[in-house]
């Protein structure tokens, strides 16, 4: 088949690695695969795929290919535009985000309508959407999880050794969302000898954490954008994977650090329902509760015991979600939905 991929943005976050993965594995299974972007500015993820042989491209017919997947809420406008030529696959990897701003935009609310199909990670997505969706077909409603997958050449040469005794590490852009400033609050306030390392695009800080963050700068780094691999890197060389934020639908990051066997240190959210439960495979904490956070940040740094417990047991539940069973009932889903008719 002819595949358009239309992306949001050639920044590295989870959303774009996955439909990256997933141009990758379709061009691999013989399709003939195009990416277009929302927004053309360049990134990262603009080098990977013309690395890969996909052509990246600044127009598009729709009605020339068989089916199209579009990446992201903020593609609603493109699902809208291109369904009337050809099935679409809308990949929605937000949750609370989505709901803003379908609230902000309810122009992009007939996209729900408009696409052939539409995939979430996590059933707490369909809870949260649903007051948009209640009157359409169940049946055009997938619940897939993304599969996991870490490098096994991993580039630990470019990271440095620990300053301080106990090392955490969050993956996540630096913005209001992932909540860094929480993780900034706790380490400053938890009395503890330890460092933070934040792998991620930097957009900003609240002002109390940039103070924080700008007075030890020993104890708080900033990696910027980097490779997922150097991101993997610094998780590996973790005592304990932190992601603080206040809304995920999957948090791909922390289950790639339980991969790794990372203890992790998650924010009680719904998206990890009967997935990641505190003190059977995770520690959790209230999100946007700095307090609780250092508390808990304390529980793993005094006990070296309690995070090899709770890293093997994360290990275990993260190599649940395999590339091979993604991949799978993709598949299924694009046959599926090509046999579908047009317009």
């Amino acid at each position: 088949m002819r595949l358009l991929l239309v992306n949001h943005e050639f920044t590295i976050t989870g959303a774009s690695m996955v439909l990256f993965r997933l141009a990758t594995y379709f061009r691999e299974a013989g399709h003939e695969v195009h990416i277009f972007p929302v927004n053309p500015e360049d990134g990262p993820m603009k080098t990977r795929y013309e690395a890969a042989g996909i052509p990246v491209l600044a127009s598009v017919v729709p009605r020339e290919y068989d089916l199209a997947l579009c990446n992201g809420i903020c593609a609603a406008g493109q699902v809208q535009q291109i369904a009337p030529n050809v099935p679409v696959i809308w990949l929605v990897h937000e949750a609370e985000v989505a709901l803003n701003l379908l609230l902000q935009h309810h122009q992009m609310i007939p996209a729900f309508a408009a696409a052939s199909a539409i995939v979430y990670q996590s059933p707490y997505q369909a809870e949260v959407l649903r007051s948009f969706t209640y009157q359409l077909d169940p049946r055009k409603f997938h619940i897939i999880p993304n599969g996991v997958e870490v490098s096994e050449e991993l580039p630990l040469a470019r990271v440095p050794p620990k300053r301080r005794a106990f090392r955490v590490v969050q993956v996540a852009s630096v913005e209001p969302r992932k909540r860094p400033g929480d993780l900034i609050r706790a380490v400053a306030r938890s009395g503890l000898d330890a460092e933070c390392i934040f792998c991620g695009r930097f957009y900003g800080l609240d002002d109390e954490a940039l103070a924080l963050a700008e007075a030890a700068p020993e104890q708080f780094r900033f990696t910027g954008e980097v490779e997922p691999v150097e991101a993997l890197a610094w998780v590996l060389s973790a005592d304990v994977f932190c992601l603080a934020s206040g809304s995920e639908t999957q948090g791909l990051a922390a289950y790639e650090a339980a991969l790794l066997g990372r203890p992790l240190l998650l924010t009680d959210l719904p998206c990890y329902r009967d997935i990641f439960t505190h003190g059977r495979n995770c520690l959790v904490f209230p999100a946007g509760r700095a307090d609780m956070l250092a508390l808990t940040l304390a529980m793993y740094a005094s006990s070296p015991e309690l995070r090899a417990e709770m890293g093997e047991a994360a290990q275990r539940t993260a190599r649940r979600f395999t590339n091979a069973a993604f991949y799978a009932r993709f598949d299924a889903l694009l046959t599926e939905v090509a046999a579908l008719p047009r317009g």
